[in-house]
């Protein structure tokens, strides 16, 4: 049995368990029964817990130091969302926050954890509808409770509440019971604990670069007018192509530009439509699972709006999502591929069709050194809505294109094959 905090007490972890590195801090919550008809039905009370990683100024030393639901992870590894629990139904713990106290960055001197009701407002919702509210912290390791603080102050109007925050003081890892409920929602955080931060000052632990004038590449060809006497083919999983970095002139401006797009091959007939839910349009979506060379990782795609970045690491951006494939696809730029340790590109299908028998899919890399790559999923598994289509690696001074054209049942299966570590939560565009 763990401390017992009150509110504004403190707990030294440190002194207590001077051996423990990682730490879960759990919230939980239940919806009150006895709401009236005139509230909304509390099946519908969907509570987020959410974390903002402070540096010694009191904000967040980048944007990705915001863990969410729409952001499981802070780039440095040290932060992990156990993802969204929209109903609040389940016994004990409702949404977990993993924290690896070894791993997090020196830029990192407090973690905050609040809990905020989506749309309170629109619902008419506030945290004198919950009831045993709770924030508790235990060794992962272990599984032994170190402290909890329950949540007794009656709140009337607050919608969102900052529950308590870990932070580092004489070199030892302590926290905080706070409990301060506020009239506001998570952008009320967003705006306590963000602020705007030049590009070339967002990356974290990453090799320091002068700013460049990054270039700019014409959009590729639709894949079917590629002049295969020109550009290079990768015809089997496991061909590939080197690009000699040194060899472009200035590797600061080399960039990698891949496009994604397809076509419906064969009619579905009115059996698919009506029995198996296949209808309409096929969507698939270009997307990527990156690893940086200074350890950083993550997840570019449509689905939660994780566009990328333009002009601060990780230096990969989608520009859009294109849920027809009737103009040129998709497109995704590495324009620092002399930073990446891997980059894994994806087809996703997110509606329309089943697998990829049913759509013709290809891939071309366009490297702005005048060099072209493409490859054809022409090989598709039924009933696997995933394709890790490509890899690009960066080993010495070169990069290696490498079809894989590997299916899979979805994102995490995905990524469990080829280890990038990812926590993943159900979401839509």
């Amino acid at each position: 049995m763990g401390i017992q905090l009150k509110k504004g007490e403190r707990f030294n972890l440190s002194k207590t368990s001077p051996n423990l590195t990682k730490v879960a801090i759990a919230l939980g919550w239940e919806i009150a029964t006895e709401l009236s008809l005139s509230n909304s039905n509390p099946q519908s009370c969907d509570i987020d817990a959410s974390v903002f990683a402070l540096g010694a100024d009191g904000k967040i030393p980048d944007e990705r130091y915001f863990v969410f639901y729409n952001n499981s992870q802070s780039p440095d590894g040290a932060i992990a969302h156990s993802g969204d629990n929209q109903t609040g139904q389940t016994q004990g713990d409702d949404e977990t926050i993993y924290v690896d106290l070894e791993k997090v960055t020196a830029a990192v001197e407090e973690i905050v954890f609040v809990v905020t009701i989506h749309d309170a407002q629109a619902k008419h919702q506030n945290f004198s509808q919950i009831r045993n509210a709770f924030i508790r912290l235990y060794d992962r390791e272990t599984d032994s409770e170190l402290a909890r603080y329950d949540l007794t102050e009656a709140f009337s109007e607050e919608t969102a509440v900052e529950f308590g925050r870990l932070y580092k003081k004489d070199a030892a890892w302590r926290f905080q019971a706070v409990g301060q409920g506020y009239k506001a929602g998570l952008q009320s955080f967003v705006d306590k604990y963000h602020s705007e931060i030049k590009p070339e000052e967002k990356t974290l632990e990453a090799p320091k670069v002068k700013k460049v004038e990054l270039p700019k590449l014409e959009m590729p060809e639709a894949s079917g007018k590629i002049q295969k006497g020109m550009a290079i083919k990768l015809e089997k999983t496991g061909d590939s192509h080197k690009i000699n970095l040194s060899k472009s002139g200035s590797s600061e401006l080399l960039a990698v530009h891949a496009n994604l797009d397809w076509e419906e091959v064969q009619n579905r007939g009115r059996f698919s439509e009506k029995f198996l839910g296949v209808k309409g349009t096929p969507d698939l979506d270009l997307g990527c699972m990156y690893e940086m060379a200074n350890g950083e990782k993550g997840v570019i795609q449509p689905l939660g709006k994780c566009f990328g970045s333009k002009m601060s690491s990780p230096y990969i951006f989608l520009d859009k999502d294109d849920r027809t494939g009737a103009t040129e696809g998709e497109n995704m730029y590495i324009f620092r591929p002399d930073l990446i340790k891997r980059v894994m590109f994806f087809g996703f299908i997110y509606a329309g069709v089943r697998d990829f028998k049913t759509v013709r899919g290809r891939m071309l890399f366009k490297i702005s050194n005048g060099e072209e790559v493409y490859l054809e999923l022409d090989n598709p598994d039924s009933n696997r809505n995933f394709c890790a289509a490509a890899m690009i690696e960066k080993i010495g001074s070169q990069i290696v294109i490498l079809k894989e054209e590997r299916y899979f049942r979805g994102h995490e299966e995905a990524d469990r094959y080829y280890g990038f570590g990812f926590n993943w939560y159900a979401d839509t565009k």
